[in-house]
């Protein structure tokens, strides 16, 4: 296991080999952990846990759906409702795969600083989130590293391993050189002869250089990178997005024809809703189970794409992909005036995938709606103790990817 670049000290192994958590429990053999790929899928506004992961029916303080109901469906407890007839089916069709996290906590209450807790376990400014972190830790050199495709990504130490596609396909056109005439400037774009003397120049330069030069290899590199993506750029949809309705399983596509090319370790997806109304509802709190629906049907749809793809070496995509799914921050407990909820600092999220131990809940609520007191090697809640934090979710990302998370002990009950 390969050390972070924020870890002070190794922590033994990690406890991971305790209780055999290591034991693999799926059929076919995975990749190795140093060679998963990761797809974070970013529900922004703040999603309402009530609504599937948190069901507190005995609670007198949490607020809950009338005519919704507690079940379990593949070892996962949920909140069911006929209403959201997709929670139910991609439970019944990929739970065995999927780890839910609950009681997840990020100390604060404004989106952006919680945004930036729950993707780098820290509320500093200079932090990698963890897609970044196991992009640049990754043994393996990949064009577009990190793959941003939506949404933001936070990056110190490894920002030239961040690759965004841009909402107007400014990744495209960078590559191609369009991006010269999509401006006010008057500006040409070099003929296909005269860039070709250019670019003999600059690595005849960079020979004569050899190793001397930083700033040389540098520049022989992203010949190298532009060069290569060229012949890719005309056959992968990687230009400009949409946000509408019903296009989450597209940018999912994209990223599988990324990932089956070898193209990249990590991407990150946001996600803002039913026709990306946003999850931010401080009113109308209803309009989560539109959320919510759309998002199980189209992470199924996703899926089932993914599991039909092959990877660079001709083994199952699925078997090498871990997709993470989350929101910056919970909601209230209680319903406010204008039916709904306000800012709350304890979340859930969910890993599917690769490595995971699925068919699991680890992690809790109290009768009051905090995140409860948790067994990391279990995953069991616990009468009193140290509850999740997004710095142990992050860890056991890293963990699961063959990157050591350092002085912060990962949650070892999600990894199989």
């Amino acid at each position: 296991m390969r050390r972070s670049p924020l870890s002070i000290s190794r922590r033994g192994v990690l406890g991971l080999g305790a209780a055999g958590l290591l034991m693999p429990r799926l059929a076919r053999a995975e990749a190795a952990a140093a060679d998963r790929r990761y797809l974070f899928i970013h529900c922004s506004g703040g999603w309402d846990t009530t609504y599937v992961f948190q069901p507190a029916f005995g609670s007198s303080i949490v607020d809950m759906e009338a005519d919704s109901t507690e079940a379990e469906v593949n070892g996962i407890a949920f909140v069911d409702n006929a209403g959201r007839p997709h929670v139910r089916s991609f439970l019944e069709t990929y739970g065995g795969r999927t780890c839910v996290v609950n009681g997840i906590e990020v100390r604060s209450i404004t989106h952006e600083r919680c945004r930036r807790i729950m993707m780098t376990g820290s509320a500093e400014g200079q932090t990698d989130d963890w897609g970044a972190i196991l992009a640049g830790e990754s043994q393996s050199r990949q064009l577009l590293p990190y793959f941003v495709h939506s949404g933001t990504a936070f990056s110190a130490q490894y920002s030239d391993r961040i690759v965004r596609v841009g909402q107007s396909g400014q990744l495209s056109a960078l590559v191609r050189g369009s991006a010269l005439t999509n401006n006010d400037g008057q500006y040409r774009i070099p003929s296909t002869d005269r860039s070709a003397l250019v670019n003999a120049y600059v690595r005849e330069r960079m020979s004569a250089l050899g190793g001397q030069s930083a700033i040389a290899t540098a520049a022989g590199s992203a010949l190298d990178d532009v060069s290569a993506l060229e012949a890719y750029i005309d056959t992968l949809d990687i230009g400009s997005y949409s946000l509408g309705c019903y296009q989450m399983d597209q940018h999912m596509a994209t990223v599988w024809d990324v990932f089956g090319l070898g193209l990249a370790r990590t991407a990150l997806i946001e996600y803002r809703g039913w026709c990306s109304e946003g999850w931010d509802t401080h009113a109308n709190n209803d309009r989560q189970a539109l959320h919510f629906d759309e998002l199980f049907d189209l992470l199924a749809r996703g899926i089932a794409d993914l599991d039909g793809r092959t990877g660079a070496a001709g083994t199952p995509l699925a078997d090498e992909v871990v997709i993470v799914v989350f929101s910056e921050m919970g909601r209230t407990p209680q319903l406010n005036g204008g039916n709904g909820r306000d800012h709350w600092t304890f979340t859930s999220a969910m890993v599917i995938g690769a490595g995971v131990k699925g068919g699991q809940v680890v992690g809790g609520f109290d009768d009051s709606g905090y995140g409860a007191a948790t067994d990391f090697a279990t995953g069991e809640v616990l009468a009193e103790g140290t509850g999740v934090s997004a710095a142990n979710f992050g860890a056991t990302l890293l963990a699961l990817g063959d990157v050591d998370p350092g002085e912060t002990p990962p949650l070892t009950a999600v990894i199989a």
